[in-house]
């Protein structure tokens, strides 16, 4: 099934779906206003009463643009970006950029980020990518980049912002709390994975979607194909923090899954050109229980709800971002191209989500606790140690450091450079002498603070596998290797 064209002389149609801000009320600058009234007097005192405020707009711009050709590029960015929160205009290196970050074929820091305000924020961490590895965060807000600020910068100018040649590096500056911590990361190839699995015991098996990429539907079909060899059915289906991506994506991968009828129904300005997309699936093989949660958006969104509404799955978890418009990408035969919003949908049964979102059939909010301490060898006070040293009470403050953020390098018993480097941060950040060594105070401290530290407990999971009959206990042990 396919889209009808709406302008011939462009190029290429792509429907996509992907959310990449807040909502927010728009204010006219006090630029604006200034020059608004000014034009407005004009016309009003002019000799001739024929001229209007909107006529010296237009000369004015014609005039500037004239003087200031580069400037034209600004404008389109400018008044594209606030029709609304969706549409973009992009020069062709914007574009390429866009496509890339949608399917993963880049070379980056690997993460996935998504306006929060004022800033874009990361709203999961790739476990192959250099931010896993030097310690950024879900929740990382993303302030500066190469010295650049990033306020107010959309998800497409942030991440042509990061990406970069292979092997580059680029500093990057985030807002962690009310702390700001900068990192200096070396851009990588990042999987082009979107699809990863996990058979669990109790036959259930967890699948997670990064993002609705091109290659996303082939990579669930596989994974499909592996769960029918063990004969499982009972699957959670993990699309928390899902942006969203390929409409086409969504619409594949329900077929395969939802039950015969509707999946989503899509509205558009001219209804000549509204289209609902059906599945022809005779019999549902699995049951589902969906996670998702206030990140879970567009296309995420579309397949949670012919899910939900065709009753294959039980949907666990908080109420998703509410992003129920669609954007079409037009490519321009100079290169340039623009996503613009065309049209809306409705969920299976007609439900408008758009600014509420989906409800969960089962409300679940993920929390934290103090990490239990007794799960990690003790520390012995005793043995004091410093740069060059092997001893086996340097194991277990590396792993301590490592779970409180202080050092990312590897689990040796040895005192190299690295821990010397983690020792004396935390020793500053806690107005202790920093000396880099371990001595008993810092080796205390140290432990004073792990043992305050909170780690998030995955509720949202633990119902999920609840829900097929599985035990929260024997999970938990699976999940940590433990027989």
């Amino acid at each position: 099934m396919t889209i009808n064209k709406r302008v011939a002389a462009i190029s290429m149609i792509v429907i996509m779906l992907f959310a990449s801000s807040v909502y927010a009320e728009e204010e006219q600058s006090n630029e604006y206003t200034y020059v608004d009234k000014l034009f407005g007097y004009a016309s009003e005192m002019y000799v001739d009463e024929t001229l209007t405020k909107e006529e010296i707009f237009d000369r004015a711009l014609n005039k500037y643009l004239e003087e200031n050709p580069d400037a034209v590029l600004d404008i389109l960015k400018a008044g594209f970006s606030e029709i609304d929160d969706y549409t973009e205009f992009y020069t062709p290196d914007d574009y390429q950029q866009y496509v890339d970050s949608i399917n993963h074929t880049f070379y980056g820091i690997g993460v996935i980020i998504q306006k929060t305000g004022s800033y874009v924020e990361l709203v999961r961490v790739l476990d192959d990518g250099d931010a896993k590895a030097v310690g950024m965060e879900i929740g990382d807000k993303i302030i500066n980049v190469d010295g650049i600020d990033m306020k107010d910068k959309t998800v497409d100018e942030v991440q042509t912002a990061i990406v970069g040649e292979l092997g580059t590096t680029v500093n990057i500056t985030v807002l962690r709390g009310k702390q700001e911590l900068t990192f200096t990361l070396t851009r990588k190839a990042v999987s082009a994975t979107t699809v990863d699995y996990l058979m669990l015991d109790n036959n259930i098996a967890y699948i997670s979607i990064l993002n609705f990429a091109q290659t996303t539907s082939q990579e669930f079909a596989a994974v499909l194909e592996e769960l029918d060899k063990n004969n499982i059915t009972q699957i959670i289906l993990d699309m928390r923090d899902n942006p969203g991506g390929y409409l086409v994506s969504a619409v594949e991968i329900a077929n395969m899954i939802v039950p015969e009828g509707i999946i989503v129904q899509t509205m558009y300005r001219q209804s000549e050109n509204n289209v609902t997309f059906y599945s022809d699936l005779k019999e549902a093989k699995y049951k589902f229980a969906v996670l998702v949660n206030e990140n879970t958006a567009s296309a995420a969104e579309i397949l949670t709800g012919a899910m939900q509404d065709s009753g294959i799955a039980t949907v666990i978890g908080e109420t998703t971002y509410g992003k129920a418009v669609i954007q079409e990408m037009y490519t321009l035969k100079d290169g340039n191209a623009f996503k613009i919003t065309t049209g809306r949908y409705l969920t299976r049964n007609g439900r408008e989500i758009n600014h509420k979102g989906l409800e969960p059939d089962v409300y679940v909010v993920n929390t934290t606790e103090e990490i239990d301490v007794s799960k990690y060898d003790e520390i012995d006070y005793s043995v004091e140690t410093r740069f060059g040293d092997k001893s086996e009470n340097i194991l277990p403050v590396k792993e301590r450091l490592y779970v409180m953020g202080y050092y990312l390098s590897n689990m040796e018993d040895v005192f190299d450079a690295e821990l010397e480097a983690a020792v004396l941060d935390f020793q500053i950040s806690k107005g202790l002498t920093p000396t880099g060594a371990l001595d008993r105070i810092t080796m205390v401290q140290i432990e004073n603070e792990f043992a305050r530290t909170e780690v998030m407990v995955d509720n949202q999971l633990y119902e999920a596998y609840e829900s097929f009959g599985g035990n929260k206990e024997d999970l938990i042990k699976f999940l940590e290797g433990e027989e």
